[in-house]
């Protein structure tokens, strides 16, 4: 009996240190998530993507073909409802380059509530039609935004209570002191996810996320995100430039916020989907909305954070 004993404390004893890291691991991601998700209200931004097939040579990555150039204009607008942790979402994007695909556009919204899943819809001008993106496909991933590797599941909120947490410990990344933190999407959150498992790098000081190793459901090392760039616009920090690697299928896409203002006033009917096929009102709209990138590049201050 006291062996019996002597072996329960022991287990006890070892299991504690794992039940606090799981706690640790959870409270930096909540951190992370008041950091990106919380700390504004409303962004206008001037998106490039940059899509190639590539080679590696030398240890060094480089297009295999022509990159193919998107530039789209993305407005966006949040709100927490009472009692809520998470924010309701709403967002257009608008590819204005190249030529061809111009006036395509992107509608998305997300919800604060519990296993409600976010709603994707985009307008394909060459059919004059809108098409409504599941967010997971039963037999594969879930649908590119714009031809790029950033899917509507990558461009999606990962809300705090959709994963469970393990931290694996702390490492570097581009000189930078981070924690690994492992997420495994809840049982809830598997149903409509392409990945059985995340390692996030977070900035320990910023707690914004610098890299992700994403990982298919049969466990395979699917996808790498890296940030190349982090500004800070006010008190928020941003990723302003960053990379999705493709491993599996060997492509990548590049994307640049070369302008960005948070907190400007978008009205709520613009992020509808009026937006997608009333062209007139989604100019007039869009035009309103630049006149804030434009008084952000001249200098005038910025509307102040969310408090």
């Amino acid at each position: 009996m006291k062996t019996v004993c002597h072996s329960f404390l022991a287990a006890l004893f070892l299991a504690t240190p794992a039940i606090s890291l799981a706690q640790d691991a959870r409270e930096i991601m909540i951190k992370v998530d008041d950091a990106t998700h919380h700390s504004y209200s409303s962004s206008v931004r001037r998106v490039k993507f940059s899509t190639c097939r590539y080679d590696v040579s030398g240890g060094k990555l480089s297009c295999a073909e022509k990159p193919r150039i998107v530039i789209f204009e993305s407005f966006g607008k949040s709100h927490r409802p009472e009692g809520q942790r998470d924010n309701d979402r709403k967002s257009l994007d608008v590819i204005i380059q190249p030529i061809n695909d111009k006036d395509t556009a992107m509608l998305s919204w997300g919800y604060a509530e519990d296993d409600k899943a976010s709603d994707f819809w985009v307008y394909l001008p060459v059919l004059s039609k809108v098409k409504r993106i599941v967010s997971v496909a039963d037999s594969g991933e879930s649908g590119a935004v714009f031809g790029s590797e950033v899917t509507a599941e990558d461009a999606e909120v990962k809300k705090v209570r959709d994963y469970t947490y393990k931290l694996l410990g702390e490492d570097t990344f581009r000189d930078r002191p981070v924690w690994k933190i492992e997420l495994t999407p809840t049982a809830s959150r598997s149903k409509r996810s392409f990945y059985g498992r995340i390692v996030s790098y977070v900035d320990k000081e910023r707690f914004i996320v610098l890299k992700e190793d994403l990982y298919d459901r049969s466990g395979r090392h699917y996808k790498q995100f890296s940030v190349l760039e982090v500004k800070q616009i006010g008190n928020v920090w941003l990723a302003t430039n960053a990379a999705m690697n493709n491993l599996t299928k060997r492509r990548i896409t590049t994307w640049e916020q070369s302008d960005i203002v948070l907190n400007v006033d978008i009205d709520e009917e613009f992020l509808s989907q009026r937006s997608l096929t009333d062209f007139a009102y989604r100019e007039r709209q869009m035009q309103l909305s630049r006149k804030h990138l434009n008084q952000a590049k001249d200098g005038t201050p910025q509307a102040p954070p969310t408090p």
